[in-house]
């Protein structure tokens, strides 16, 4: 293992197999695998992780093209071995926030009704530098309430833009609170460190087809194009869903969008 990974290890290790007294292996349900390549649009792979043994359970096979790897010879350690080396110490403080988010500051009974979303810098096995949005919830939980499998989904988000930091969005499933951009500098979560937003104010988009163009990189005008309707009436919309999502910009409109599962 590369030794610049090893606190993100410690982070799992503490977070979550020092807490697991009595380990299993998850059985994956065919109708899992078909639905996760529903997530996310775009390029991206997904895996299913035990946070015990840290091994991956299973690979999808959009890991190939993504970054060049056999998905039966893929690990965690290779896959974190992509991020760029400076962002490293970010990624362990992050993981050590979403631990304790999910150990300390939620129920057990809400544990499997999170995700968490975050973004990194990656280089692909071609040597590009790309960005990469990490999206990860918990499939089951250990006797003791701890998350015993996760389910990973990696998205290329490169012609977004994104301008990554030290944050981490965690969105409820199921119509809870949500947490967008916190801080995990101090690795731990505190929710005055971000802002809360509520699943009503992401489904209140009435024009989510706009946004899902935007996500593929369309600019006004292109959108106007491919709807059939005026320009104007495109920019009126995207200004609505700025102010209504309370975002700054089209990029993190489309982050926020891409984060809730809207699109």
């Amino acid at each position: 293992m590369n030794p610049n990974l090893v606190p993100v290890f410690q982070a799992w290790k503490k977070g979550y197999k020092d807490r697991i007294k009595k380990p299993s292996r998850f059985k994956i349900p065919t109708k899992l695998v078909r639905m996760a390549s529903l997530f996310t649009p775009g390029q991206f792979y997904f895996y299913i992780a035990n946070t015990f043994t840290f091994e991956l359970e299973y690979v999808s096979p959009g890991v190939v093209d993504l970054l060049g790897m056999d998905p039966e010879k893929t690990t965690m350690d290779l896959l974190l071995d992509m991020a760029l080396p400076e962002v490293i110490p970010t990624i362990a403080q992050k993981e050590a926030a979403i631990s304790d988010f999910f150990n300390r500051f939620l129920t057990e009974k809400e544990r499997l009704h999170y995700k968490n979303v975050y973004t990194y810098p990656y280089r692909n096995h071609r040597g590009e530098k790309r960005d990469m949005m990490i999206q990860v919830s918990p499939l089951s939980l250990s006797e003791d309430g701890t998350t015993q499998h996760q389910l990973g989904i990696h998205t290329d988000i490169t012609h977004l833009g994104v301008e990554h930091n030290d944050t981490v969005s965690y969105f409820s499933i199921d119509g809870g609170k949500n947490y967008l951009n916190v801080s995990a500098s101090k690795g731990v979560f505190d929710p005055n460190m971000g802002k809360e937003v509520r699943n009503a104010i992401a489904k209140s988009l009435t024009k989510r087809e706009i946004a899902e163009l935007l996500a593929k990189g369309l600019n006004d005008a292109e959108i106007a194009e491919e709807l059939k309707i005026a320009f104007l009436t495109v920019r009126t919309h995207r200004r609505n869903m700025l102010k209504k999502t309370q975002c700054k910009n089209s990029v993190e409109l489309v982050t926020l969008c891409l984060m809730c599962g809207i699109i």
